[in-house]
């Protein structure tokens, strides 16, 4: 236990109910934190096969307990059960990539004769751990997230001090128990709990880099914290969806609401605004309309439960605050608008003025805007108007259009008749203007958390 003995209560956001505690890490803890992390980081002799087999091994445990961990994840988050099932699924996933890379961190060989000084010599250039990394993780997937982040920093030999949000701690503490069982020294990978306090603490430290996932708000106090220590920062969206004339509209319909209204909307890839071409307009608003209206909301444990609470009712305040202000210039509530508790009831709402909060900020939850556009350069024009810059997603079959939107959409990844949701773990993750720095996904992962070293005979 730590020097604190003030601990923080995790309760269910469907029922309130405490479902566990963990104890408050503080500043006075930190310095034999880091003290022990950077002698196990020093004094570690494992092989490339070595952390091959403990994350091969926690992933295996992870998936002989995903029952266990999909149900505490849906009782701290609130996300709905079939989701919870979902995110453990992915997560063993990160961790088995993760212990196959750890095999394919390669060099490369170079001779130095080539160039006009003609020097006999040859460079042999590795990849080598940057030393100990601090992780700090959103409340929204407790398992996948920090898998994506300690997963590929141990695969490539670093250590790990992980900081997971106060309001979702348990599953994360969990998993990093399965660490340990797999055989991992415990000094690699530590756990410290709390809120901004220690966050800037820990980035403060005697650490090498910060990865952070969360909002760009918070992000910014963390780059100015961790300011000169490389940082990988995976910070908010608006993600926006094109729908072109030409698009298979039951199919964008179908994937634009799962896309929007997964997770109740709290995902930095949410689809959060949706262009559709005017010609196509009205069927499509109804074809949203008819889908979204029957999304059930209510208790998340339950199998038929498509949206669950907020993870706090102050979100579900604040939320129902911007849909009535953009109501009150104008815009229209289609289906949904409706607060209780912490449900915000999945929303529906176009004529959303421009310059509005729905529209120009991160939107985490359940509503989506619904606008129309006259051509495509519109339409992009609007993708970019925006400080965001994570995902989007572009319904058409019109090669030339696919090839324009991926020449001038200010995004990290366009998705092709697809959702604004679409991640394979092993492809590269992050995005540009406000939306961070850097990449995950477990292989470009593994390059943040190294450098290169080179050898001259």
């Amino acid at each position: 236990m730590p020097a604190s003995n003030k601990a923080i209560k995790v309760r269910n956001p469907y029922n309130n109910e405490l479902i566990g505690e963990v104890y408050e890490t503080t500043r006075e803890d930190l310095p034999a934190l880091f003290a022990r992390a950077s002698a196990a980081f020093r004094n570690d002799t494992s092989l490339s096969y070595d952390r091959f087999t403990i994350l091969n091994e926690t992933a295996g445990l992870l998936a002989r307990k995903k029952d266990e961990f999909a149900e505490l994840v849906c009782r701290e988050t609130g996300k709905p059960i079939r989701e919870t099932r979902i995110e453990v699924d992915r997560a063993v996933t990160t961790l088995s990539w993760s212990a196959q890379e750890a095999l394919r961190i390669e060099g490369i060989v170079q001779p130095c004769d080539v160039t006009g000084q003609r020097l006999a010599k040859t460079a042999y250039i590795h990849r080598v751990p940057l030393g100990l990394i601090a992780a700090v993780t959103p409340f929204n997937f407790p398992l996948n997230i920090p898998a994506h982040k300690v997963g590929p920093a141990l695969a490539s030999g670093n250590a790990v001090i992980l900081k997971p949000s106060p309001r979702a701690p348990l599953a994360t503490g969990e998993l990093v128990k399965l660490f340990y069982q797999a055989g991992l020294p415990e000094d690699l990978l530590q756990v410290v709990q709390g809120g901004t306090d220690i966050t800037r603490e820990l980035v403060q430290g005697p650490i090498n880099a910060v990865s952070f996932t969360g909002s760009t708000s918070a992000g910014r106090e963390v780059s100015k914290w961790a300011f000169g220590k490389k940082m990988i920062l995976e910070l908010g969206g608006s993600d926006a969806v094109v729908v072109m004339d030409d698009a298979n509209l039951e199919a964008a319909a179908e994937i634009l609401t799962n896309h929007r209204f997964g997770s109740s909307g709290q995902r930095c890839t949410s689809s959060k605004r949706a262009f559709i071409h005017q010609s196509i307009y009205s069927e499509m608003k109804s074809l949203l309309i008819a889908r979204i209206s029957r999304l059930k909301t209510g208790d998340p444990m339950n199998e038929d439960t498509d949206i669950g609470p907020l993870i706090a009712k102050s979100c579900a305040e604040n939320l129902a605050r911007k849909i009535e202000g953009a109501v009150k210039k104008g815009a229209v509530v289609l289906t949904g608008g409706r607060k209780e508790g912490n449900f915000l009831f999945p929303t529906l709402i176009e004529n959303v003025p421009p310059g509005d909060p729905l529209v120009c900020e991160e939107t985490m939850g359940p509503v989506l805007p619904l606008m129309k556009f006259m051509d495509f350069s519109e339409a992009a024009e609007q993708v970019n108007n925006t400080a965001f810059g994570l995902q989007s997603s572009l319904f058409t079959n019109r090669m030339d259009i696919i090839q324009e939107a991926f020449r001038v959409f200010e995004v990290g990844a366009l998705i092709v008749n697809d959702g604004t949701g679409f991640r394979v773990e092993s492809l590269p993750f992050g995005g540009v203007k406000a939306s961070g720095t850097g990449r995950e996904g477990v292989r470009y992962a593994i390059e943040e958390y190294t450098t290169l070293k080179t050898l001259v005979i």
